[in-house]
């Protein structure tokens, strides 16, 4: 009963339904602008005929089009295209990061572990010539981008703020209604900060549906995707700009991943993501009275965490940093592939969303058992 009714609180509160519909409206005035794209859209209706899979069938189905120029600009951009990952090694890439940041030894020895991982990846790759699929051919990197680099970072930023918002909320409730001595007189009363963080959890799912949900139907409905679903999300038209290698690189994950599936991945990491932000305003909330101070002091946890990853450049507090929910978020298009210079480890994502899990949920029960304690004076 108690649960249901400060999940009743929170998903009626005119401020949780304001931001909401704020994100909401700023998500369609960044999607719907950038959009347009011809020639993946062309793309994207030709894969209806011809398929995703790269090769002389594809070349015949798409000769068989409807002769203008982006047929014939598709034939020549997918004509005779190799599988790039054929002969491709990824040691060029550790030594490139080793030199030019001058790592440490643990450092180096991290990253050559995690590039010789990464060949093996490649292989099998290879093996299934993975990368002879088409996704949005050379729009590719543009298309991916937007989509993983773009949408879903703003997505992630307004989830995670949306869920330590309705968090703080919740935990502040008494304090703005006055009603604290009342509630938190008797350790009974002090138990319901544990239905105020299930109810708040819960709500944070349910804001994370509806934003996550009505922003991808609207970027679904102005940009075409075709048969390209079942695309490999590491095409050989996918690939990542480095500078650190000199110039582009193939878009390498660790396993295979079309580019549906890749996408509910991401979408499955995004709501971790948001139960991590969730619990550390439980935290912080716990011991701040004030939810306004709460959330100034969340954005300076997390803006310090940002911080100290450049101010600890090349120790390994700053690589241990990277695997902290901000910046989780921050390398967010960079989820499921090696994540660059600076991450040594591979499954940098799956590996930072569970340890900060594992890490928060043990700072919420020290928190609420602490909060049973304090004078509430």
């Amino acid at each position: 009963m108690l649960f249901k009714l400060e999940l009743k609180k929170l998903l009626c509160s005119p401020m949780l339904i304001v931001f909401l519909a704020l994100c909401i409206g700023f998500n369609i005035l960044v999607v719907i602008p950038d959009a347009y794209d011809d020639y993946a859209d062309y793309v994207a209706n030709a894969s209806r005929t011809a398929g995703y899979k790269l090769g002389g069938q594809f070349d015949e189905k798409i000769a068989e089009l409807e002769d203008n120029e982006m047929r014939d600009y598709l034939m020549a951009d997918t004509k005779g295209v190799t599988d790039v990952f054929d002969g491709y090694e990824t040691s060029y890439i550790a030594n490139a990061y080793i030199e030019r940041l001058n790592l440490p030894s643990y450092a180096a020895d991290a990253m050559r572990n995690k590039y010789d991982a990464l060949q093996v990846a490649v292989e099998v790759k290879a093996a299934s010539n993975e990368s002879q699929t088409l996704y949005f051919a050379s729009s590719t990197p543009y298309k991916h981008f937007q989509l993983h680099g773009n949408i879903f970072r703003f997505l992630n930023v307004e989830c995670g703020l949306l869920a330590a918002l309705i968090m703080l909320l919740s935990l502040g409730y008494e304090v703005n209604n006055r009603t604290t001595h009342t509630v938190y007189a008797t350790k009974t009363g002090r138990k319901i900060m544990l239905h105020k963080l299930f109810a708040s959890l819960s709500g944070g799912i349910i804001a994370f549906t509806v934003l996550m949900g009505f922003t991808l139907a609207v970027y679904l409905a102005v940009n075409d995707y075709g048969n390209i679903w079942g695309s490999s999300v590491s095409s050989v038209y996918n690939v990542i700009d480095d500078l650190l290698v000199g110039g582009f690189r193939p878009f390498v994950t660790w396993q295979s991943y079309t580019v549906l599936t890749y996408g509910l991945a991401v979408l499955g990491i995004s709501a971790l993501l948001m139960l991590c932000f969730g619990l550390m305003a439980f935290v912080i909330g716990a011991w701040f009275k004030n939810n306004y101070i709460g959330f100034l002091v969340f954005l300076i946890v997390n803006a310090g965490c940002i911080v100290s990853a450049y101010a600890f450049s090349g120790r390994l507090l700053a690589y241990t940093t990277m695997l902290t929910p901000v910046w989780l978020w921050l390398k967010q298009p960079y989820w499921f592939s090696d994540g660059g210079a600076d991450i040594l480890w591979k499954n940098f994502e799956m590996l930072g969303v569970c340890v900060s899990l594992v890490l928060l949920v043990g700072l919420c029960v020290f928190s609420a058992k602490m909060f049973k304690k304090r004078d509430i004076a």
